[in-house]
């Protein structure tokens, strides 16, 4: 996690042509990931046990919160021009409680 998730990032966000300040790879338990003001992601490790395009879209959202901080409509239009398909995506991460991952 700790090597394959920043790279996946800075892929990705090279790719989508969006900056970010720095990622971090955390323990924890209720979110998948995250985007602060100043635009630090930082992923959970679990995210290791998604299949790799739940993963993309993880980071792909966050990497949409540098551009919305919110989760406004207008986010979410962000997210699926990044991200096409996103709203399947979503739905399918639902299927996945990161808590139960927590504990295994």
């Amino acid at each position: 996690a700790k090597i394959y998730l920043p790279k996946r990032t800075y892929s990705l966000a090279s790719e989508k042509q969006i900056q970010f300040q720095k990622v971090s790879i955390r323990n924890t338990k209720t979110r998948w990931g995250s985007c602060s003001h100043k635009n630090n992601i930082s992923l959970s490790l679990h995210l290791m046990k998604l299949p790799y395009e739940l993963i993309d879209y993880v980071i792909l959202h966050e990497l949409a919160h540098i551009l919305v901080k919110n989760h406004s409509k207008k986010f979410w239009e962000t997210l699926e021009k990044i991200c096409p398909n996103s709203k399947e995506l979503d739905k399918k991460l639902k299927n996945y409680d990161l808590i139960n991952f927590y504990f295994e």
